[in-house]
């Protein structure tokens, strides 16, 4: 972490710093944004809803690949930030290696057991025998790559630790530039269809790690990949994992939703699975940019909280609470108004847009509380507190939302199918708040004790 870096986090107004971190991380969120939802236009514009809801069937894959990726992301991003705030630069970048190398290992393990479990998986998310064949020629050439799309996600995270949120930004934006170049190319021009969309999105993250391989190798980072300094202990993998394994379990959480999600869409047709993939991208919108305004508020956490800066990490909590309940609140009017507008840019299938479109306008019952909810999972994480971010992460989708699906689809059918996710929100972002109080009382307790 460079004397910059060190100035902003120990000097700069909590208030600036925040948007000076957020920005870049949610400038490549928007990238993301565009990384994400490409695939799902131009598919959109083959006219056909089977393809759509095949990409939309591939989706869980999506969400494996970011659990995984979190372990060293955010789990060796907040031990690494933890490292530095408290001057030990050593440690830092040993536990830079031991994410790297162990990413790598793990995407080659995790490729084998996909490929090997491959039918049953696309079978379970609901893939029907009209839908199976456009799922499998996207899974098939992701999965291939998964081990790239683990990096693509941990090293991002890893230089967002040092504060280098900007060259994490212009990573994103190499592979997002590609895919979104490729993507009309393949699918359309070439007439690779969902293949196209898979070749697409597999040479952008490519290229996105080669960038950020490049800057832990070009010196400008205190950081380290090199073989040299991979050097695992159980300490270290204890203090990665702690963090890291409750952001991976809240990914694998969300999978294993929204795989029974699109089982009940798949008993009111293909294209309620199309227009749930379709929303689940809109839906996307917000829900990263409010978690990239949250995510550029971790290292300033971590860092200050490693250095013992209370008042800086109260100060900064607020903030981040405020900036990002008035952007939800932007997405929620933005979406009233806009709604339907944005989901036949998609695609102009009269049943899928209806469909997406409820389960759109649903979802916009809970997301004004997200910012809350996110800048205190974000806390949680940050400041090393395993059982609190666990709590958080695991209940909103197996406390809340799993048994909800069931109970309300039984008890309203689709109605019930709609509005089982802002209630789950709704519930999450309550626990998480009681939770966060008695954590900040904690903190000021402790603090008196050292004073005195």
């Amino acid at each position: 972490m460079n004397d910059d870096s060190i100035s902003l986090m120990e000097q700069e107004r909590p208030a600036i710093a925040i948007i000076r971190l957020a920005l870049p991380m949610m400038l490549a969120m928007i990238a993301q944004l565009i990384y994400n939802i490409t695939d799902t236009f131009f598919i959109g514009q083959t006219g056909d809803p089977n393809m759509v809801a095949g990409i939309s069937l591939a989706m869980p894959l999506f969400m494996v690949s970011q659990g995984v990726g979190n372990i060293f992301g955010i789990g060796a991003a907040s031990y690494i930030s933890r490292l530095l705030g408290a001057r030990k630069g050593k440690e830092a970048k040993q536990a830079c290696s031991v994410a790297f190398w162990t990413t790598l290992c793990l995407g080659f393990i995790i490729t084998a057991a996909l490929f090997l479990f491959k039918g049953p998986f696309l079978r379970v998310s609901g893939a029907s025998d009209v839908t199976f064949s456009y799922a499998d020629d996207y899974f098939s050439i992701i999965s291939a790559f998964i081990a790239v799309a683990l990096l693509n996600i941990a090293l991002s995270g890893q230089m967002r630790s040092e504060g280098a949120t900007a060259k994490a930004t212009q990573g994103m934006l190499v592979g997002i530039v590609l895919n979104v170049i490729l993507d009309p190319v393949f699918i359309l021009a070439l007439d690779w269809g969902i293949a196209g969309a898979a070749w697409a999105t597999v040479i952008g993250m490519i290229a996105s790690v080669i960038y950020c391989c490049l800057h832990f190798t070009s010196g400008r980072s205190v950081l380290s990949i090199h073989p040299e300094d991979f050097k695992p202990n159980v300490r270290l993998y204890a203090e990665i994992l702690k963090i890291g394994i409750p952001a991976a379990l809240s990914n694998i959480a969300m999978t294993i939703c929204f795989v029974f999600r699109n089982r009940v869409a798949s008993s009111y047709g293909d294209f309620v699975i199309a227009g749930s993939g379709v929303n689940q991208r809109i839906g996307s919108i917000s829900f990263m940019l409010i978690m990239a305004l949250a995510m550029g508020y971790q290292p300033f956490a971590g860092f200050n909280y490693g250095a013992k800066n209370l008042g800086r990490l109260r100060a900064g909590f607020r903030i981040t609470v405020i900036y990002s309940t008035l952007l939800a609140v932007f997405f929620t009017l933005v979406f009233v108004f806009l709604g339907r507008g944005i989901f036949t840019l998609f695609i102009r299938d009269e049943a899928t847009v209806d469909a997406g479109t409820r389960l759109l306008y649903a979802t916009l019952l809970s997301l004004p509380f997200l910012g809350l909810q996110m800048t205190m999972m974000v806390t949680f994480q940050a400041l090393g507190k395993s059982l609190l971010a666990t709590i958080v992460t695991l209940g909103r989708d197996f406390l809340f939302y799993l048994p909800l699906l069931f109970i309300f689809d039984n008890l309203w059918h689709f109605d019930g199918f709609m509005y089982c996710q802002p209630v789950a929100d709704g519930l999450t972002t309550c626990v998480a708040a009681v939770l966060s109080i008695r954590l900040f009382k904690q903190l000021n307790c402790a603090n008196k004790g050292e004073a005195t």
